[in-house]
């Protein structure tokens, strides 16, 4: 201890600063670890065996389809590209042991005045 007394004032002053700024910051470090280090949750014990994903032919939306599988969950896949859907579809059953079920359907046209008239006929009402 006798080198801290040797020390200058503006390094001990400094070394405080940053035991602090360490005392801080390791609560919120250990929590973060926790969170990443963590075995996954079961999906199908939270959310139920089936997820529905749109896009699943391209980009995220696929990748999101093939992770969903491989965890297990079965899948209702939405796209507008039946050709690519049923190669998804095609895909996704060949890796992983799943049920899969393909809708060619425009989620866009859900709330529009033009998928009301396509799903209703003129009316606009049910």
């Amino acid at each position: 201890m006798a080198y801290l007394q040797q020390a200058p004032a503006w390094f001990l002053w400094l070394a405080s600063l940053g035991a602090l700024y360490v005392a801080a910051f390791l609560p919120r470090l250990l929590v973060y670890l926790t969170h990443c280090l963590r075995r996954p949750e079961d999906l199908r014990l939270r959310y139920g065996t089936w997820a529905v994903v749109t896009g699943p032919t391209s980009g995220i939306g696929r990748s999101v389809a093939l992770e969903l599988a491989r965890r297990g969950l079965n899948l209702v896949l939405v796209d507008l590209d039946a050709a690519n859907l049923h190669e998804v579809s095609g895909t996704i059953m060949s890796r992983h042991a799943v049920q899969t079920m393909a809708v060619v359907f425009d989620l866009s046209l859900v709330s529009t005045p033009k998928g009301v008239t396509r799903r209703y006929g003129g009316s606009g009402m049910p």
